[in-house]
């Protein structure tokens, strides 16, 4: 099956792409922010959101928040525990919102995570794409270190069909990057590039 054909079904999920992620005056995790600029994820983000919009496919945004005492978090991993003692992505703050390039338009939907790993925990996405009767998933944004396979992951056992545009994601190094795409994604998902994805929903039309 080619899954791009499923494009008609999709709908756009941009993970975290905040402030507090994406830009290196707020930045809680360096690496991540460099790996992201440097690859120039936001523009190509933006355009395929524009062309979602453009078709009338869900544009979701997925953002994480967290209370200014952090009450409800698991600080059960290192990640976790170095936003904690950074005190990341308080709810409030200019870390939490999204990134300029990406303003989220009067049709997107945005949905908040309070705590948790991945973007189907703990908030209404998994019944938002149940009710927008979707069947397949466009990922994109940050990071391809844990939360882009947990997407992937939770769409996957959802029974969602995933695809990546591989140049519209970013994790914490391009070696990380790499061997994440290749080992984990490549072989469960449809791995493409945003101007394919583009190209894709024009021809659908």
């Amino acid at each position: 099956m080619n899954t791009l054909n499923l494009l008609d079904q999709s709908a756009l999920l941009i993970n975290e792409c905040q402030r507090g992620l994406l830009e290196a005056e707020h930045s809680v995790l360096p690496g991540i922010t460099s790996h992201a600029n440097t690859r120039q994820i936001v523009p190509r983000i933006a355009a395929l959101a524009a062309a979602f919009r453009e078709q009338g496919l869900p544009v979701i945004y997925i953002n994480v928040e967290h209370r200014v005492d952090f009450a409800g978090v698991s600080i059960n991993n290192p990640a976790v525990a170095y936003i904690h003692h950074k005190k990341g992505l308080l709810e409030g703050s200019p870390q939490v919102d999204i990134v300029d390039g990406l303003a989220p338009q009067p049709t997107d939907h945005i949905v908040r995570r309070y705590s948790g790993m991945t973007a189907f925990y703990g908030n209404h996405l998994e019944s938002l794409l149940h009710n927008l009767q979707r069947k397949c998933l466009v990922l994109a944004g940050v990071s391809t270190n844990a939360a882009i396979p947990g997407m992937l992951l939770g769409g996957l056992d959802r029974g969602y069909h995933i695809v990546i545009p591989e140049d519209a994601i970013a994790g914490s190094s391009q070696q990380a990057h790499d061997a994440i795409v290749e080992h984990m994604l490549t072989p469960l998902a449809t791995l493409t590039t945003s101007k394919q994805v583009i190209t894709a929903l024009t021809k659908a039309d």
